[in-house]
């Protein structure tokens, strides 16, 4: 029977997982069945490094995307690092790996046990992530667990430490078995808390009391795609589940455009004290950048704090790890973090380091650590692809527009402009090879003399240009910089329409987050442009990520 809906009481899960427990120890036909086929097949060992291996070994005192967690007394700090589960004191010093002996195994979202004696973490080990558990020295590691249809993440343990709630998927589209369960320490099938009327459930936290479940959910519209996961819109925000009552109360709510407190208007990866009275979570900053190798890109991400008793927001530490709530689709919108055990500190990855921020101050120091890398690598398993070379077949082609007799046609492929006879000559790049802007939109002048397009640099921004049909150097036409597409020429050919973006690629994002985008036209010499409309996003009807002429 299939586990029920969020509104099952507690008592009724704990029922449940004696129930599953009991079935899991009674030998079926089906088992015996499964037992005696894997009894006439070779045995096939998944950690095993296959093909032409190699070695990495390295020592390292930085990471990506680590997730950490600090255990109850303090003592120990563990965090995922290249797919392997490491311990240090947490002072700082040597990480020891915990998953050393799991082969090619991949190892991650450690988290300590309420008795600090046990590890739960995920592993694919046996074929699939799923659920596993291990003694606080990496000992003993025991599924709870095996399913090779369904995945799992961020595991979260009960204050008793008998249960375990984690973030669910099906490996099978439309197979169903996704949203947040828990399981009991000891193995079972599990029960569902958090099922399909709250979409892409995840980041399972238990109140101090066991009481509540807090967890992240996306509620964008119905129907829209792009841009569904925009913490900045208010698309993905905080819940809080009655584990007693089945009820489930907002935490965060909001769009953007409505907060006060130069927030977004969505929350993410929450987080409550061991006292609890603060809840810890994550929000972006609307318009908010950040720069790394002399890159800049945003909105950067920052941990707040809301205080429980009254209410109160403020922003504890910014910036944290840029969040990839719109980008990753099988692993965490953020890598996980942990209160200490007295709720005076947070411990969070940072900027490749591990930070143990201040609540009551917001300083934040470093906890320095050494660990070394070493993995075998199997060869990967694929067929080899042949070089492109200087002639390829064009699977993508975009921005047609032909020539004002019919006779030829202009189109962007792999970045460039090309013209060819119509209907079966031979396409030949419009521009010069020295030209190494990004080319699109062509368009026709009226006497078929010209192409206007527009030409991108890699900031996600560029100019209008001019070439004759029959190729050469383009010559600039605008003299501000800008994200303009869409280029038409007026019917008398005096002037040239595109649309413009607001800026948004200036401010770290993207073109598709622009709030609006502008008609505006420039003499076919060149000069300044005048503006002729605004027009809402999307301008196109259709995705903003896909831009089309209207």
């Amino acid at each position: 029977m299939r586990p029920q809906a969020v509104c099952i009481p507690i008592r009724r899960h704990v029922r449940r997982f004696a129930l599953a427990t009991l079935w899991m120890a009674c030998p079926t036909a089906t088992g015996q069945l499964l037992h005696a086929q894997e009894a006439d097949s070779p045995e096939w060992d998944v950690t095993a490094p296959r093909g032409e291996t190699h070695e990495i070994d390295f020592t390292t005192s930085e990471g990506t995307w680590m997730s950490v967690d600090l255990s109850v007394d303090g003592e120990w700090v563990v965090f995922d690092l290249l797919g392997h589960v490491y311990r240090m004191p947490a002072t700082g010093g040597e990480a020891v790996a915990l998953t050393q002996n799991s082969g090619i195994a991949v190892n991650y979202h450690p988290r300590f046990s309420p008795d600090g004696a046990t590890i739960a973490f995920i592993s694919d080990r046996n074929g699939q992530s799923n659920l596993w558990l291990m003694d606080a020295d990496g000992g003993n590691p025991r599924p709870v667990f095996e399913d090779q249809s369904l995945r799992a993440w961020e595991p979260a343990w009960s204050p008793d430490g008998r249960f375990i709630a984690v973030r669910r998927s099906s490996t099978q589209r439309g197979a169903g078995g996704a949203g947040l369960w828990m399981y009991s320490r000891d193995g079972g099938e599990g029960v569902e808390l958090v099922g399909s009327d709250y979409p892409a459930a995840a980041w399972p936290a238990f109140s101090p009391d066991g009481g509540s479940l807090y967890f992240q959910v996306r509620t964008a519209p119905p129907g829209v795609w792009s841009g569904r996961s925009d913490i900045v819109q208010g698309y993905k925000q905080i819940r809080r589940l009655d584990l007693e009552t089945g009820r489930v109360d907002e935490v965060t709510t909001g769009q953007a455009v409505q907060q006060g407190q130069t927030s977004s208007g969505g929350g993410i990866a929450p987080e409550p004290s061991p006292d609890g009275r603060w809840l810890a979570f994550a929000r972006r900053i609307p318009d908010g950048t950040i720069s790394h190798k002399g890159l800049r890109f945003g909105p950067r991400t920052a941990l707040w704090l809301r205080d429980l008793q009254t209410g109160a927001e403020r922003v504890l530490m910014d910036p944290i790890e840029v969040d990839m709530a719109e980008g990753m689709k099988i692993s965490r919108d953020l890598p996980g973090y942990a209160w200490s055990r007295d709720s005076r500190s947070i411990v969070i990855p940072a900027g490749g380091k591990i930070r143990r921020v201040d609540v009551e101050s917001g300083d934040v120091s470093t906890i320095a650590f050494t660990a070394r890398v070493h993995r075998v690598i199997s060869e990967m398993a694929g067929r080899p692809q042949e070089p492109l070379g200087t002639t390829f077949t064009v699977k993508f082609p975009r921005w047609t527009a032909s020539s004002p007799d019919g006779s030829r046609l202009a189109f962007h492929a792999a970045g460039r402009i090309w013209t060819m006879d119509l209907p079966d000559g031979t396409p030949t790049r419009l521009t010069d090879d020295s030209f190494d802007h990004s080319e699109i939109a062509p368009a026709w002048s009226p006497d078929g003399r010209d192409i206007a397009f527009t030409g991108w640099e890699q900031n996600g921004r560029g100019h209008i240009w001019r070439v004759p049909a029959t190729g050469g150097t383009p010559r600039q036409l605008t003299t501000r910089e800008g994200e303009y597409m869409n280029t038409v020429w007026s019917p008398d050919g005096g002037e040239i329409v595109a649309t413009r973006g607001a800026g948004a690629t200036s401010r770290g994002r993207t073109v598709a987050s622009n709030e609006y985008f502008e008609f505006v036209a420039v003499p076919a010499d060149g000069g300044d442009t005048r503006t002729i409309t605004k027009v809402a996003r999307p301008y196109t009807g259709g995705r903003p990520m896909m831009p089309r002429r209207p």
